[in-house]
């Protein structure tokens, strides 16, 4: 390996017409190597870049590597399907697949091939009276609405263009046909720069694929050590990692970043888990060959840190306040799969103090690590504490605003799910977790959402509550139609106090609001006591920063 990637490769350079490059693509002769993750560009992007093309913006060049080896590759780049390769050599594409698959897609999808995957419409055409690119219409589509899968086959084109013949109006027959041969010819005579690597093997090629990848949005650190750990028939971490993460989906923890799963295989390998030169790390084979067996353990301990998690009521990834819990707990699961009483209490502890007090989100990569060191010493038995964290610092108070990013709230609605939230008419339990899962913040309705009425406490998360997926409008609304024995059992079920039914008979929800906050910080201070967690010096306090600063940092915001 080190004489590969020490001996100097061969560049050759070649302008292609953008069709002849699509035809090679097609036939088999250009792929999307499989240590390449899949298409993640969206709609917008997509219309820009056909509008850049329109225009005749430049939009890169693209780079392969050339070779007669076997590599596996994708079967289809986009939408469409490509042929098996030949015999001989075959371009491996390492820079250029979102713009390639993008062309590709729109420009030759099959008429009978669904217009929707890879979350976006391929079928995209041009409007050739404002020259904009849009999705297939709904409506059907009009005769000066040009299919870009027509584009560059010459039944198809002409085929669009009767359509356009048969317009009463001659000038915009005329203005509409002078257009579309406008927008042929701008994509027929389009010419991208091909830049061809040649005498490398497949080591040099993952490894010029990271690097080129490294900065901007390019790659994410998963995808790049599943690019340099690539082996031909070998493990293959992207793979293994969206198994994985679909196994993690059934159990509420889907929309947990792939990077804290990297992490938890990174303290498997006894690696720095804070590591960011993914490109150094990764090509050394003693950390790619222990990279299978490392994984298995990391996956092992996750889900045994899950499990525990989920005996504490976390029954989501949104109602986790830090990642990094979960990477340190599936670090201690790893090592010591059946713990004892007091380690499992201790875990608990730790736990709920780590989350009210947001030791996370204040510490450096330094003290957390210390902290992962402690947690394996507990888990081999050389240790019978844990002191890097201050079991004795008080919870941060109370949050006043009700933000998603922030670990704090996350902590807040342990509380509130704690409280087995029903729904109002049925007095059926609602399942937080699952309704975080599928619907984000959509889980949380406001109590009344007569802002200019509440001021200051429509953001408060006592003005927020668990509602059912069919839950429309604001909760007072349904409140005031229960009976005086549903508002009984229901009311205290969402955390508001025993004179809450009065104060909707009364219609007042500026006065149930504040009576909630007053009851919400009352009930959270006792479910802190009896967790031994310290009480905040203060009852409420401002929106603190405290979102999970382990890459994940408002993941809980994404819908999914």
């Amino acid at each position: 390996m080190v004489n590969e990637s020490t001996s100097r490769t061969e560049v050759i350079s070649e302008v292609l017409f953008l069709g002849k490059l699509v035809e090679r693509i097609a036939a088999g002769k250009v792929r999307v190597p499989r240590f390449q993750r899949s298409f993640v560009w969206k709609q917008q992007d997509l219309f820009d870049l056909l509008d850049s093309v329109l225009r005749g913006f430049p939009i890169g060049s693209v780079l392969v590597w050339d070779t007669e080896e076997t590599i596996r590759s994708a079967c289809r780049v986009g939408p469409v399907e490509v042929a098996v390769p030949p015999d001989g050599i075959v371009s491996y594409l390492l820079d250029g697949q979102q713009r390639l698959s993008t062309l590709v897609g729109t420009l030759t999808l099959p008429s009978e091939a669904p217009s929707e995957a890879d979350n976006v419409d391929w079928r995209i055409y041009c409007d050739l009276e404002t020259h904009d690119f849009v999705r297939a219409p709904r409506t059907g589509v009009r005769a000066h609405q040009f299919p870009m899968s027509s584009l560059l086959n010459t039944t198809g084109f002409f085929e669009a263009c009767r359509r356009i013949e048969r317009v009463s109006d001659p000038e915009r027959k005329r203005r509409w046909l002078d257009s579309a041969d406008r927008l042929a010819n701008a994509f027929r005579d389009y010419q991208i720069p091909v830049i061809h690597i040649r005498e490398a093997g497949l080591e040099t090629a993952v490894t010029v694929f990271a690097r080129l990848n490294r900065r901007g949005r390019k790659m994410t650190p998963d995808e790049m050590v599943s690019a340099l750990t690539y082996r031909e028939g070998d493990f293959h971490l992207a793979e293994h990692l969206d198994g994985f993460s679909d196994e993690l989906e059934g159990q509420g923890f889907g929309n947990l970043d792939r990077v804290l799963l990297l992490r938890s295989v990174l303290a498997a390998l006894n690696r720095d888990i804070y590591a960011k030169d993914w490109a150094d790390l990764m090509v050394k084979e003693e950390v790619r060959s222990e990279l299978p067996k490392s994984f298995s353990a990391a996956a092992r301990g996750m889900r045994l840190a899950i499990e525990f998690l989920q005996t504490l009521g976390v029954t989501s990834d949104r109602l986790l306040p830090y990642g990094l819990q979960l990477v340190l707990l599936g670090e201690f699961f790893r090592l010591c799969e059946e713990p004892s009483a007091q380690a499992l209490g201790l875990l608990r502890r730790w736990f709920w103090v780590t989350s009210f007090t947001g030791w996370f989100g204040g510490v450096n990569s330094a003290q957390a690590t210390r902290a992962l060191r402690e947690i394996r010493e507990l888990a081999r038995g050389e240790s019978a504490g844990l002191r890097v964290v201050d079991f004795e610092a008080p919870a941060q108070p109370f949050p006043e605003r009700f933000d998603g990013r922030s670990a704090r709230v996350r902590a807040f609605l342990l509380y509130l799910a704690s409280l087995a939230p029903c729904e109002l008419r049925s007095s059926r339990e609602l399942d937080p977790g699952a309704l975080l899962s599928t619907r984000g913040t959509k889980a949380l309705g406001y109590v009344s959402s007569k802002s200019t009425l509440l001021g200051e406490l429509s953001s408060s998360p006592a003005n927020r509550m668990f509602v059912p997926e069919f839950h429309v409008g604001q909760a007072f609304s349904e409140l005031r139609d229960l009976s005086e024995g549903q508002l009984g059992e229901v009311l205290p079920r969402h955390g508001f106090p025993c004179e809450g039914a009065g104060l909707v008979r009364d219609d007042d929800p500026q006065q149930l609001v504040e009576a909630r906050l007053r009851e919400l910080v009352r009930g959270e201070r006792e479910f802190l006591r009896e967790r031994g967690v310290s009480l905040p010096t203060t009852e409420t306090g401002g929106t603190i920063a405290d979102s999970d600063s382990s890459d994940d940092e408002g993941q809980w915001e994404r819908q999914p």
